[in-house]
């Protein structure tokens, strides 16, 4: 190893320990400096801009609460690698078993469409115009409503998620519920009366 690559290790170790002792600038020179390596390894694990970017965010976040253990003994840089490589690694499981569920709810929804009352069959739609609906959303708009209301964030959690301050993060989330409604329902209320009532629980 040479002195120049030496002499960086060596601040590396130095700028983490700083991260430990709560050292907010030392952090900020730490994700200046990682987060490039961060989002190139999330991004060859998960295939997918956005979610990269969302691992890539969460990593920097535990590089953050996790500093206080590292051990100086290894380099800053295997130490950041692992919990990236890991955490992405978790969110493509997750994605994994989002589409197993998703296609065990098509299977049962498509057996209440063939078995069940009326009734059970138009909700089977709503949820088939609530995703199609979804889709029309802008980008931002529809990541917003998605964690949200669909994963349950609060304000805080979903500002730290977008890497937008919570307030951006809120008015992301509104705006994309005031879209469905008008996508789903119309500006003066028409549509099916099961849309109205399924966006009611977003709007609360």
């Amino acid at each position: 190893m040479d002195d120049e690559l030496c002499r960086r290790r060596d601040e590396e170790r130095a700028l983490l320990l700083r991260v430990a002792a709560g050292d907010r600038e030392a952090f900020r020179r730490i994700d200046e400096r990682f987060r490039p390596l961060v989002l190139q390894v999330a991004r060859r694990q998960l295939h997918d801009a956005w979610l990269a970017e969302d691992v890539t965010q969460d990593v920097m976040l535990e590089v953050w609460r996790l500093a206080p253990r590292y051990d100086p003994s290894h380099p800053v840089i295997a130490w950041i690698r692992t919990i990236a490589t890991r955490r992405a690694i978790d969110r493509v499981r997750k994605a994994q078993a989002d589409r197993e569920r998703d296609r065990r709810l098509g299977i049962r929804d498509h057996e209440a469409l063939d078995h069940s009352s009326l009734d059970r069959a138009e909700a089977v739609l709503d949820r088939q115009a609530l995703r199609r609906a979804l889709g029309t959303l802008p980008e931002r708009q529809r990541h917003a409503v998605v964690l949200r209301y669909l994963a349950d964030l609060s304000g805080p959690e979903l500002g730290r998620a977008l890497g937008v301050p919570t307030g951006t993060a809120k008015s992301r989330a509104r705006d994309g519920v005031l879209t469905l409604r008008r996508t789903l329902v119309g500006p003066a209320g028409e549509g099916s009366e099961g849309s109205g009532d399924r966006l009611g629980r977003f709007e609360g």
